[in-house]
């Protein structure tokens, strides 16, 4: 077993958070012809709080900026589900398990107490909030019903349900459940749903504690493969001997007396595919809630296909993964297995772990194995999530939160881990600053927008998105955005407005967004964009005292993110107490800089894109910057004023410019002022070379050439600077702004 290897992009989406609980996950497809599922998701419940059943539907499916989440049922201790469509109208219906009971030790009786209970949920056709909750039908019961799954087992016209206990009562770990199976009966019409269910036991005592299924499509009738006490096995049907047959493929973790655990054979299963062999390799956790992970390799006489699965003599098991020892209850962290689906030749899958026992990092998350080398049991770990897990669907999770057994120091929630083969988006410390490594537009497949938020300050969030070429991103209507890289267009009023990464030469600009519909695309180079999202609720300035810039860290807690960078604190710190302004020439300035970003493209060029820092300025004050982006400014006439160009560059020029620049008089008479409005930036001020918009001159000692410039506020020259005391609150009014700050390189155009 190996970690890390080729970095990969692993983009976390939150779907719904905060959630009362958590425990299963399955992806839904709303009808029979969605492309892109949505996902269902709920907890257990507890006693007096029944458990929410949520469907988060796709903004793919929807248009929607984000998935939205919608109630269709109230139920009491659901555990597993599966859907089809039980009434030929195109849209998927769920069928699902409820009443399972508090715990193992606390099952509710299916005769007593109406437990073990399986339903369907008829669905109304259409996504809406203002539907009632979808109706649910009874199917069957029996005590301790855990596990289902849904196919074509020994009839090709209908959909047929398998349902397992994991145990027959409560406590009882030892006693055979039997597996059942329910065919429906319908009247004259399909469109009413089935009027009845014929149930049949199919194995009455040959399994125990089945807590996972796996559905496997074959040629005429489904099979099953299930995981429990007895290890992984598979069970089929002969349509020619009309009888039911059952292999064990092996028999998972061995019995171990000795220690008295309860729990032995395995816990979770899937069939991952190699090439053109869908059962390539089959994939386990041992035991139930265990802490081994374990692969059965296939033998080169084995029949490619569902067929291997018949016999045990195909397959060898090899543990490949061990998350440490087990609670003296003898379970441990993994509660699911699950193949994902990459496109590669060869599938990978991925497990969640809860995160038992609690603060072990490395016993929380989801995990991915890639195989290397099959046969000789290597596989690649990578942890794609850090959150407790306990479900998989394919690259969706939900949180294990389970009140009296297994609640986490989070709350629970679902998201979306997306890996891609580019390079990720990745911060680091880089001592009191931050190193950012983005990948380049032009290596981001086409609907991919890796995206990395940083930090919330002066009532804006602050977030990086890589666009590839000729792709579009949505933002809000109330948003703006600066360019870092590359260039965008917008259709605003029957007009395509480009924006690149400053405006023209001495001019200033506005950064909303100017498209009704709020979308951005890229150009055929791509871009990569500062998102600057309004925060509601927060003061947007002016701001009258430092205090009220109030400033958070909203780095975002996975793998490619240090956790060094997300317990960072960026205050703003007075200038003069910096070590590079210790010449006392900004003593007593209410003038306020705060920590930076070095960006930079994550390749082998390590490119430079940009730093990005920002500042803050006091009403009647100076300070020296490059490109500006003006987040408030505060009392409304603060911007940029800058000398031109014609203006001597001698030695005598500069001592005179350096004796008189806080003289209002000689610099409002030798300086042109460049008012730069809240969420404006400017462009050039530099030396621009003939025949070019913004290409700079360079000087001999290899710098930029400037004129004389500075970000001076309002009020400049009313007040003798520096101002002391400073201004009381009523009259103070601070500037915000970040400073960008290209190589040359980026302006050669």
């Amino acid at each position: 077993m190996s970690s890390g290897g080729a970095p990969l992009c692993i983009e976390e989406n939150l779907v719904a958070a905060p959630l009362p609980d958590g425990y299963w996950l399955n992806n839904f497809p709303f009808s029979t012809t969605t492309e892109k599922p949505d996902l269902i998701g709920y907890g257990l419940g507890y006693e007096g709080k029944p458990a929410s059943l949520k469907l988060f539907e796709n903004p793919k499916n929807t248009g929607a900026s984000g998935w939205k989440v919608t109630e269709i049922q109230s139920l009491e201790y659901p555990v597993g589900m599966t859907y089809a469509d039980l009434t030929g109208d195109g849209y998927n219906d769920i069928i699902i398990i409820d009443r399972y009971g508090p715990s193992m030790s606390n099952l509710w009786d299916a005769d007593r107490d109406n437990g073990g209970r399986i339903q369907w949920l008829r669905n109304p056709g259409q996504r809406s909030d203002a539907l009632p909750f979808w109706t649910a039908t009874h199917i069957g019961n029996s005590t301790g019903m855990h596990s289902i799954t849904v196919g074509h087992f020994t009839r090709q016209d209908v959909w047929q349900v398998m349902g397992f206990p994991i145990i027959p009562a409560s406590n009882d770990l030892t006693s055979p459940a039997p597996i059942i199976l329910y065919t429906p009966r319908y009247d004259s019409s399909m469109a009413n749903g089935p009027v009845a269910w014929d149930n049949q036991v199919i194995f009455p005592s040959q399994f125990r504690l089945v807590h996972d299924v796996r559905l496997v499509q074959h040629e005429g009738y489904d099979m099953v493969v299930i995981a429990g006490r007895e290890g992984i096995a598979t069970l089929w049907f002969d349509p020619t001997g009309e009888i039911w047959h059952h292999a064990i493929i092996g028999e998972g973790l061995p019995r171990d007396i000795a220690s008295g655990n309860p729990y032995w054979g395995s816990g979770s299963v899937d069939i991952c595919k190699t090439g053109s062999d869908t059962a390539g390799y089959i994939a386990t956790c041992e035991g139930f809630h265990g802490n081994i992970v374990s692969v059965y390799e296939k033998s080169s006489e084995a029949p490619n296909g569902p067929e291997s699965l018949k016999s045990g003599s195909f397959w060898r098991r090899r543990v490949i993964d061990s998350y440490g020892p087990l609670s003296k209850e003898h379970t441990g962290t993994i509660h699911n297995v699950a193949s994902i689906s990459t496109g590669a030749d060869i599938e990978p899958f991925g497990i969640a772990c809860m995160g038992a026992p609690i603060g072990i990092p490395n016993n929380q998350g989801v995990y991915m194995y890639t195989p290397t080398d099959i046969s000789a049991g290597k596989f690649e770990r990578t942890k794609i999530s850090k959150e407790s897990a306990s479900r998989l669907a394919d690259i969706a999770s939900i949180t294990y939160y389970v009140p009296n057994y297994h609640t986490g120091p989070d709350p629970p929630n679902v998201r979306i881990n997306i890996l891609h083969d580019f390079p990720p988006v990745t911060a680091q410390r880089l001592q009191g600053e931050v190193l950012i490594r983005l990948p380049r537009p032009s290596v981001v497949p086409i609907g991919m927008t890796p995206s990395l938020s940083m930090i919330s300050f002066a009532g804006k969030r602050l977030s990086l998105i890589v666009i590839p070429p000729n792709a579009s991103v949505r933002l809000g209507s109330a948003d703006a955005f600066k360019v870092i890289y590359g260039s965008v267009r917008m259709a605003s009023n029957g007009t395509d407005i480009i924006r690149r990464i400053a405006p023209p030469s001495k001019v200033a600009e506005t950064t909303a967004v100017l498209s009704s519909n709020g979308m951005v695309t890229a150009t055929e180079n791509g871009a990569i964009v500062l998102r600057v999202e309004i925060v509601h609720g927060e003061l947007q300035g002016p701001f009258h005292i430092m205090s009220d810039v109030v400033i958070a860290n909203v780095f975002p807690n996975d793998t490619n993110v240090e956790s060094a960078v997300r317990q960072m604190s960026f205050p703003f710190l007075k200038v003069d107490t910096l070590p590079w302004a210790s010449n006392g020439l900004f003593d007593d300035f209410e003038f306020y800089n705060m920590s930076g970003f070095h960006l930079y493209f994550n390749d082998d060029s390590m490119e430079e894109i940009c730093h990005m820092q920002a500042w803050t300025l006091g009403v009647g004050e100076t300070s020296f910057c490059e490109i500006h982006y003006c987040l408030s400014n505060g009392a409304g006439q603060g911007g940029m004023r800058y000398f031109p160009d014609s203006y001597p560059q001698t030695d005598e020029a500069e001592s005179h410019i350096q004796a008189n620049e806080l003289n209002k008089a000689f610099v409002e008479e030798n300086s042109t002022l460049l008012v730069v409005p809240s969420m404006f930036e400017h462009g050039p001020l530099w030396m621009v070379q003939d025949g070019t918009e913004a290409t700079p001159k360079i000087r001999p000692n290899a710098t930029v050439d400037y004129p004389w410039h500075a970000w001076l506020s309002s009020g400049f020259g009313e007040f003798e600077i520096p101002i002391s005391p400073p201004l009381p609150e009523s009259e103070q009014a601070y500037d915000v702004w970040l400073a960008f700050e290209f190589p040359p390189s980026a302006f050669q155009f």
